[in-house]
C-alpha cells in the first residue's frame, strides 16, 4: 500500500503545484531558511510519509480532547484526514480492551 503523504492530501483538495510552492516559501520564510531549503522542504512534504501520533490520556481529565474534537480552525477531523495520523487515542479510536491494545502494541512495535 502506498504512504499517504501531505502533498497527496493537498492535490485531492485541488491545491495547484504554484500554491504549493509559494506554502514552501513562505514556510521557508517562517523558519528562517534562506531559499535553498525550498526545494528540501517541498521534497519533504511531497515524499515523506504523513507524521503519526500516539495521544496517550494518563491520568488527565480528558480535557484536552475535548478541546481538540471541538476546535474549528482547523478541525479535528481536517488534521486528522489531512495532515497526520492519529494511530491511537484511547479515549476516541473504536477498539478497546485487548483489541485496543494490541493496536497501540502495532503502533509501537512497527512504528505505524
Amino acid at each position: 500500500m502506498e504512504q499517504e503523504t501531505i502533498y497527496k492530501g493537498l492535490l485531492q483538495r485541488g491545491v495547484s503545484r504554484i500554491d504549493f510552492i509559494k506554502f514552501c516559501t513562505v514556510m521557508a520564510a517562517t523558519l528562517g531558511l534562506p531559499s535553498t531549503f525550498i526545494p528540501k522542504i517541498a521534497e519533504a512534504i511531497e515524499k515523506k510519509p504523513k507524521p503519526y501520533a500516539v495521544w496517550l490520556e494518563f491520568q488527565d481529565c480528558v480535557g484536552d480532547t475535548e478541546s481538540f474534537l471541538g476546535a474549528t480552525r482547523p478541525t479535528a477531523g481536517q488534521l486528522l484526514l489531512n495532515v497526520i495520523s492519529l494511530n491511537y487515542h484511547e479515549t476516541i479510536m473504536a477498539p478497546a480492551g485487548h483489541q485496543a491494545e494490541m493496536s497501540l502494541d502495532g503502533v509501537v512495535k512497527q512504528g505505524r
